[in-house]
Formats: structure tokens, sequence, C-alpha cells
């Protein structure tokens, strides 16, 4: 009965949208969930989806400050990039040239690393008092995230769900001037958090089993969900691979996250093609995060814009092998070590074979291993890639065993009917506790 669904408050970095990873496991988790009881606070310049929640307030520059001293000089410093649950800023100072302003200098050298609070503005909270919450429910992704979940909850007295989606806490103000000061603090407040909170989750096993023993509470996985019965009717059921033989990739691409490794098999591709092999990688991301492949100048590597969430199961089926790939280097590997993306359900249940080009100890690389599911690549290097395509290309009978064996696990483990009705079973629960 409808009664008995809290009043969600939603807060997050991102808001309910089709486009990005974070807007679509929000959109699909509370899919189907009473409208009026959702509202959506967040920090997202996607345009919103309002088939699931109706309700959103975005966040601006009064709710959200830099502290003293820096608020001073806010409009000569220049804006940070802002970043949504899950995509911190590379740390670390780079070069600097002569003709450089002593203001671009600053925000060099400081990095991502200047604190900024949380401020419950009059016209915030006068929204919040309308809905009248009775569950704070947040993905967490920065300090001023943290601050701003701690006072709503305390504030209107109400039970806290918290989600974990990267391993941001591992990254975040780890470099720049003041690193050491606001990465203790971060992580300080973020125990706070944890301890409060009523409801743990996060977005897959790997990571609830390594923040139990990092934390010391338990966690819930809750990821992706797919609606089974809308996927499978266009999931592959023929292996026979296509002229040309297509790769494909589609998403965003994050610094922190696939950048360097999807150019390694752009480059593969390239390679590949120059050599007299019928193969093209097909790139389906927004055009400003696409652009620095443009220099490959290869006809083998085709950028074009993200898809048409309506098309996007036919889309994945109709490819010859989907790519999966994650940087090797040290700061991004620990970022991404213990996530899982969103378009991996998706990419399973299409039944086209995956291959996952990451360091072996990543959660994705890990579960793919596991259950069979892709054909991991755990070397870096344009060879190392251009050898598995090759033998994919040549084998139909494992193309065919690999697209089975994800389907399986799709709808054995990522079907919506079972994972929200686990998530709102936990979200319920939560909503009649108290922290502690």
């Amino acid at each position: 009965m409808t009664q008995d669904y809290p009043r969600i408050l939603v807060v997050t970095g991102n808001n309910f949208n089709l486009v990005t990873g974070g807007g679509i496991t929000l959109t699909n988790l509370f899919r189907g969930w009473p409208a009026d009881r959702l509202a959506n606070l967040h920090d997202d310049a996607t345009p919103v989806d309002r088939t699931v929640c109706r309700n959103f307030y975005r966040l601006t520059e009064q709710e959200i400050r830099w502290v003293w001293p820096f608020s001073l000089v806010r409009r000569s410093y220049g804006h940070f990039k802002r970043r949504s649950a899950g995509t911190p800023e590379s740390a670390g100072a780079q070069g600097v040239s002569a003709g450089t302003s002593s203001i671009e200098l600053a925000r060099r050298v400081i990095g991502d690393s200047v604190p900024k609070r949380a401020h419950l503005t009059s016209e915030l909270t006068a929204w919040v008092n309308e809905f009248q919450p009775t569950l704070l429910y947040g993905f967490l992704g920065s300090l001023e995230q943290v601050d701003l979940t701690r006072q709503l909850a305390k504030r209107w007295a109400i039970p806290l769900v918290v989600h974990m989606m990267d391993d941001w806490p591992a990254v975040l103000h780890t470099g720049g001037l003041l690193g050491p000061v606001v990465g203790p603090m971060l992580r300080r407040e973020l125990k706070a958090t944890l301890r409060e909170a009523v409801g743990r989750f996060a977005i897959c096993e790997h990571m609830c089993e390594e923040y139990q023993q990092r934390y010391g509470y338990p966690f819930l996985p809750f990821q992706n969900a797919l609606d089974v019965e809308r996927w499978l009717p266009d999931s592959r059921t023929d292996w026979t691979a296509g002229t040309p033989f297509v790769l494909r990739y589609v998403g965003s691409i994050v610094p922190d996250g696939q950048r360097e490794s999807l150019r390694d098999i752009a480059r593969a591709v390239a390679r590949l093609s120059a050599d007299g092999i019928d193969v093209q990688l097909r790139i389906h991301s927004p055009a400003h995060e696409s652009a620095y492949l443009r220099d490959l100048s290869s006809p083998a590597v085709r950028i074009e814009g993200p898809p048409d969430p309506k098309s996007i199961a036919r889309l994945l089926a109709g490819t010859d092998l989907l790519v999966l790939p994650y940087n090797f280097d040290a700061r991004s590997a620990r970022y991404i070590r213990l996530s899982l993306p969103t378009k991996a359900p998706a990419y399973m249940i299409s039944g086209t074979p995956i291959l996952v080009y990451a360091p072996g100890d990543v959660a994705t690389a890990r579960y793919a291993t596991r259950e069979g599911w892709g054909h991991v690549v755990a070397t870096r290097g344009e060879e190392a890639v251009m050898s598995a395509v090759r033998t994919l290309m040549q084998q139909p009978s494992l193309r065919e065993q690999l697209g089975r064996r994800a389907r399986e696990v799709a709808v054995a483990r990522h079907d919506a009917s079972v994972v929200k009705a686990a998530f709102w079973t936990a979200l319920c629960e939560a909503s009649r506790q108290r922290g502690a």
C-alpha cells in the first residue's frame, strides 16, 4: 500500500536521468516507487527524467559554498569542475607556463583540495519542509555532499541511508596544497556519516566486503537493475561475425575511469585495420569526452554521440564485441577497483560477448573471471588487446559461450524484479529505524 512507502529525500550529485551512469542506476532502482513520495536534491546540469521522480531541487552556489578565505576570491579564482558522485578530478599540480596567471597557478597547485561546505538556505529549507521526508537516501561523493547529508538528517531528524558507488574516499583530496588537511577531514566526516546511518549500501559485493573491513559496518550490494522482460527480446541469438567486425563502447569517458584504456583499444583497432583486418570500433559518448580520440585519424575508429535510450538494447545486441575498459594507472586503479559500472548488466543481457580490459584485481574483472561472462585482458598494451580481438574474431564458439553466459548471469543477478524488491525492502526497514 502507498502509505507503507517512506517519503524519500534523494540527495545525489546526479539527478534522475537516462544519460549518466548514476542517473540510470537511480532511475532503475526507484522505478515504480510512488512518484509523490520521491524528491531529488541534486547538483547536475543533465536534463532530468520525470518518469520516476517529479520533484527536483538543483543546488546552487548559495547552498554549496567555498570555506573562508577562499570564498573571498571565488570569482577571480575560477570555478572548480563540479563533480557528480563518483567522478573525482585528477589530483596533483601540472606544469605551468611562464604566462600563466597567479590565479591559474594557485588553482593548479591547490588541486581539488579546496573544501566546500553546505548551507541550508531558506529556499532549500522551504522546499524540504513542503516535501516532509521520512527517510534520507544519498549517493555520497564529496566533502560538501557528506556535510549536506548530515545537516539534512539532523535538521529533520530522519533516518539516513548511504549508498557508495565508487571508491572516491581513496582518491579525493589526496593531492594539492590542502590535501593533507582536507583529506583527513573528509574521511573523518565520512566515518561519522556511516556511523550515524541506519542503512549502508555499496555498488557490488566486492565493495561491500572491503568497506566492511575498512569501516566496520555491514554493507548491502545494490547496482543497476534491468527489466529483463524488456531486454531479452532483443538479446543476441546468433553469434556469426559481421562484416566489418564491430567493437562498441557506450557510456561516459572519465579521466580516472577508462579514458586511457579506451585509447589503447582504439589504437589497437586502428592497427588491426591498417594490417588489413576488417574491424571497427564505434564509440557512443558525449562529444567533449570523446574528442581526444579524434587525433587517431583512422577510419576504423568511429565516434558517435550517446545512443537513444529507447534503442540501446538493439544497439548492444547488434554488435560483435562490447568493450569494457578500465585504466591501469595507480590513481584510477584505486578509484575504480571496487566498482561495477552501470553499463555492465546491460552489456551482459545483450548476449554480445564482452572484452574486459582492466587490471585483474578490479571488481569488474574479478566478477567477469569468476562468473565467466567476459574475456578479460589484464595486461596493459595494444598488443594484448590486438591478440584478444583476433582470438575473439576467429572463434565463434567462444563468442557464443561468452554471450550466453553473460545473459544467464544478468538474468540471475540483475533482474529488476529481484533487485528492486530487496532494495525497497531495505529502504522501508531503514525508515522505521533511528540512528545509533
